[in-house]
């Protein structure tokens, strides 16, 4: 596996949904990469959201998006570790473009 996309989220509901499909939706080879959303402690519901996607989650309690992005680094299996927030939307070609300059 060439990159792993790690992506915290704390009470994110509302925004992972445009995260997700932007990743999931990628003109780089699906079996390259994976996507992690590392579960701060969410209090709403961003974990029930996230289980509908074809991705790793991984649940912590509240520690902040720095222990969050570890964690999801940690369990990567990807070369090439790619973070990004559970706010944003990526480009078709994100990943092309990141893994370019590697």
């Amino acid at each position: 596996m060439q990159c792993s996309i790690i992506i915290p989220a704390y009470n994110a509901s509302k925004t992972i949904v445009t995260c997700l499909q932007s990743a999931l939706n990628q003109s780089f080879l699906k079996d390259e990469y994976e996507i992690i959303v590392v579960d701060d402690g969410s209090t709403d519901d961003t974990a029930k959201v996230v289980q509908r996607y074809p991705v790793k989650l991984l649940r912590q309690k509240n520690q902040g998006p720095a222990v969050a992005r570890n964690n999801g680094a940690g369990k990567a299996e990807g070369e090439i570790l790619i973070f990004t927030d559970s706010d944003c939307e990526l480009d078709h070609r994100f990943l092309e473009k990141m893994v370019k300059s590697f």
